[in-house]
């Protein structure tokens, strides 16, 4: 026989009823809690890492810190220009230069924390404005700026690559405030603090 329902008296709490709504409908609210924390957290980690401000490109881990090479003995590369690896064991002097920096001593620069900012045939006016970073830009504690400018012919002509340890950015043009972006978030970032 079946059970009659007990009504409910005037005055009394009314007993809880089960939920006509199944588990799986109702709001998962510790779920979306959970889900918006970690994306609070992931987007402040990629900002951090410069991520979402025209720093670049995450090349990976960088290898080869302190791994110092005989001088003058060449070491493959992948990709070109390189953002990490073995080099030889002395930097390039910071600033422009107008030959031609080997990228086993450029990688050293990296090392330093350093930009290495790599061009093949640009428009002098974009030249210009790429060695005026070296005097506008803010020094660092060494009273210096960490940029290598250099002339490069093994990316595309017209180009400019900006390297920093484990990043890289290719411009096709000069873009002044894309450069500095990249230099703010990468500028002594890395593995040695020395000059």
């Amino acid at each position: 026989m079946p059970r009659k329902k007990k009504r409910a008296v005037r005055g009394t709490p009314r007993a809880s009823a089960p939920s006509r709504y199944a588990w799986h409908r109702r709001v998962p609210w510790i779920a979306i809690g959970a889900a918006a924390i970690i994306l609070v957290v992931g987007v402040l980690l990629a900002r951090s890492f410069g991520v979402g401000e025209s720093a670049g490109r995450f090349t990976g881990p960088g290898t080869g810190v302190g791994n110092h090479q005989t001088d003058g003995v060449p070491i493959a590369y992948s990709p070109y220009p390189p953002t990490s690896g073995p080099h030889w064991p002395a930097p390039a002097p910071w600033g422009f230069q107008t030959a031609g920096v080997p990228d086993e001593r450029a990688v050293h620069n990296l090392e330093h924390g350093g930009v290495v900012a790599s061009y093949n045939n640009i428009p002098a006016e974009s030249l210009a404005a790429l060695q005026a970073i070296l005097t506008t830009y803010p020094k660092d504690k060494y009273n210096q700026v960490k940029l290598v400018i250099r002339p490069y012919d093994k990316i595309p002509s017209g180009t400019i690559v900006l390297t920093a340890w484990s990043w890289i950015d290719e411009l096709t043009t000069y873009d002044d405030a894309r450069v500095r972006a990249f230099l703010g978030a990468h500028l002594n970032q890395c593995c040695e603090d020395v000059r």
